[in-house]
């Protein structure tokens, strides 16, 4: 073996795969802060911590999975020789647990997660590396009162970041399954949608669907295209959906961008393809990518045991921009004294006042 390839392969044994990444120091003291930050606010509107396991069969989960999806799994294998997944998505997990124990009489549950995903991804494709994410589930309880109510929880636990800059998407998967042409894949209307490319002339679909295929915009926009436009039934009763539950969120314009903080954006499909209806992200003008990303999916649970409809998010807590935080972290002073017992005593007395102190 030449030197060239023996250096190569000590480089490659001293990194890290794909899709997982360590933190150090204060980029460390940062990330927790951020998640102690986002845990305290799923408290205050009353949701409970749950668990997921970090690895599970894999054959449990694959047939919801997309062809993208498999090939982002990491897999190993057990001593019996069953095929194991290491948790790429902690919503399909927690989905599992849901639904294997949950009854009727304990709905609606409200549960909120902090957890490590890994990821297979490209060396180059860095923006769809999660790595973490942070967020929670209302399982049980259907209508847009419940979609009104995570969209609302987000956009608080964002702006408990200092990010009230950032405008969340809202779009609806039963447009898009409304408008599937026959002898079309829903896959292949959703790529195109979510690229925002022009659908072939031969799908048959009017000028007005096409328009509202690519609309992004904010309500009082989409409410009088609405009207304008001539819409099958079920697109409309979705379209008018998305109207209602805007109607229950704050729409005031950010304080340092004349955008509104809720954008109607029919392509926004969110990442995953168990979605059934609404569907919505979150975007900062300081990051490349979604810092969050939610839905519905009221057919999930059902894979596994007990259905109920649901609806929630994940904050992708490594994509944040940097000025996330209202205060930078700052060391901590070190406590007076000329001996051990003097300095415990003076940091146990900070301690107990709440104050950062070490020895």
């Amino acid at each position: 073996m030449s030197e060239w390839s023996n250096r190569r392969g000590r480089h490659h044994s001293l990194g890290l795969p794909t899709g997982t990444e360590t933190l150090q120091l204060q980029e460390a003291a940062r990330h927790r802060r951020i998640t102690r930050i986002l845990e305290d606010q799923f408290e205050l509107w009353g949701y409970t911590p749950a668990e997921t396991p970090l690895v599970d069969y894999f054959d449990v989960y694959q047939p919801l999975l997309t062809p993208e999806g498999v090939r982002s799994t990491y897999r190993a294998m057990d001593r019996q020789g069953e095929i194991l997944s290491v948790r790429a998505d902690t919503t399909l997990f927690l989905a599992k647990q849901l639904g294997l124990h949950l009854s009727a009489e304990e709905l609606p549950v409200r549960v909120w997660y902090n957890d490590q995903i890994v990821r297979a991804e490209e060396e180059h494709d860095i923006a769809s590396n999660d790595y973490q994410q942070a967020g929670l589930e209302l399982v049980g309880a259907p209508g847009i009162e419940a979609d009104a109510e995570v969209l609302l929880i987000l956009q608080d636990s964002l702006k408990a970041l200092s990010l009230e800059t950032a405008a969340i998407h809202l779009g609806h998967h039963r447009i898009l399954e409304a408008l599937t042409p026959e002898g079309i894949t829903p896959a292949a209307l959703r790529s195109l949608v979510r690229r925002r490319r022009p659908l072939p002339a031969e799908w048959g679909l009017s000028a007005d669907l096409q328009e509202l295929l690519l609309f992004i915009g904010c309500r009082k926009s989409f409410s009088r295209k609405l009207q304008e436009w001539t819409l099958p039934g079920d697109v409309r009763s979705a379209a008018e959906e998305l109207l209602a539950l805007t109607d229950l969120l704050p729409q005031d314009a950010s304080p340092q961008e004349n955008h509104p903080r809720i954008r109607i954006d029919i392509s926004e499909l969110a990442s995953h393809d168990y979605y059934s209806g609404i569907a919505f992200s979150a975007y900062h003008p300081e990051s490349t990518a979604a810092i969050a990303r939610g839905g519905r999916y009221d057919h999930l649970l059902g894979h596994f045991g007990y259905d109920a409809p649901s609806v929630g998010f994940s904050v992708f807590t490594r994509k944040l921009p940097p000025r996330s935080l209202r205060e930078e972290h700052r060391p901590s002073p070190s406590a007076p004294g000329q001996t051990f017992a003097e300095r415990a005593a003076r940091a146990q007395e900070a301690h107990e006042r709440g104050e950062r102190m070490h020895l």
